[in-house]
């Protein structure tokens, strides 16, 4: 998986049109497709069914939202949920996977966010799968037996683009060093680990790091970085986040929510700002980070879909 040059042609457009020219122009598009989820995790909010009705977007609404992505110049689209793996559209007869299929035909690069409960047979050139822990943490953020089940699948998997993606919270923050060892041990296939912050959404909030706890993280994290591991975030992108009100470029990311709403950032700052003033979400941060010419993150971006 390389970047084309039509690709690298299109992100010089991109910068040249909001660096140099001021465009507000959104670099990538995230749809939640679902909000239907095969756990229960105790950081996230989707657990609670009363937060958000269960429901899969159409697949009409999923080509809407594709057609409106394309038309404003994204090429890299993120597909998550709830659990994406979980959607389908009975009545057109698509599941996931024919998704991410006819997605590729469409975009440069796409992606998903999955808890790896369900068998990944997904072609994304990129699956971000949710390891919250070493087994004993892991399992009590997402509930017994979903290591086992998490570890079998990704061994399973022939996708050859996968990585973990970390949430830390109050529940597991005491692990990030375990749990680093414990994916080079146990699942050798995962090629990179990302790290976010819980955000603090109502009803999990007990469970979000203060700004203090965050930083004390991010010192652990950017050591085992120096030590080789192999851990995406830019060590700028990681401190962004470590300050109220970081995230001010929410137009960089463009979100679709199962409901068909389609908005700047993740929305959360529309109808809760003071959750926004928390955000945890590593993508923004290295978005971000590149946005403002960071060198470390831009390099993360080229390692991540393997310029060099």
């Amino acid at each position: 998986m390389a970047v084309s040059l039509p690709e690298l042609a299109h992100y010089a457009g991109y910068f040249f049109d909001t660096r140099i020219l001021g465009k507000r122009k959104p670099l990538v598009g995230g749809i939640n497709i679902t909000s239907y989820c095969n756990l229960t995790c105790k950081h996230c909010p989707y657990a609670n069914p009363d937060f958000l009705p269960r429901e899969h977007l159409p697949l009409v609404k999923v080509r809407a939202m594709w057609e409106r992505f394309l038309d404003s110049g994204v090429r890299i689209l993120f597909m998550q949920g709830g659990e994406p793996v979980m959607w389908r559209d009975a009545e057109a007869g698509w599941d996931f996977d024919r998704l991410v299929d006819e997605a590729k035909r469409h975009f440069f690069k796409v992606a998903c966010v999955t808890n790896a409960i369900l068998p990944i047979t997904n072609r994304c050139d990129l699956v971000w799968i949710s390891v919250d822990g070493s087994p004993k943490y892991h399992e009590a953020v997402r509930g017994e037996g979903s290591y086992e089940t998490m570890v079998r699948n990704i061994a399973e998997s022939r996708n050859p683009n996968l990585h973990a993606n970390v949430t830390l919270s109050k529940i597991n923050v005491a692990d990030i060093e375990d749990n680093v060892a414990n994916i080079a041990r146990q699942m050798p296939r995962l090629k990179a680990i990302s790290f976010n912050f819980q955000i603090p959404y109502p009803g999990v909030e007990e469970h979000a790091l203060s700004f203090e706890e965050r930083a004390e993280a991010v010192d652990r994290i950017v050591a085992l970085k120096k030590k080789g591991h192999r851990i995406l975030n830019s060590a700028g992108a990681l401190r962004l986040m470590l300050k109220p009100g970081w995230n001010r470029t929410h137009w960089l990311v463009q979100l679709g929510h199962p409901d068909g709403t389609l908005v700047d950032g993740c929305g959360v700052r529309l109808i809760a700002p003071e959750v926004c003033e928390k955000c945890g979400y590593g993508v923004m941060a290295e978005v971000q980070a590149i946005y403002q010419g960071k060198p470390s993150s831009i390099l993360a971006g080229f390692k991540l879909f393997r310029v060099i």
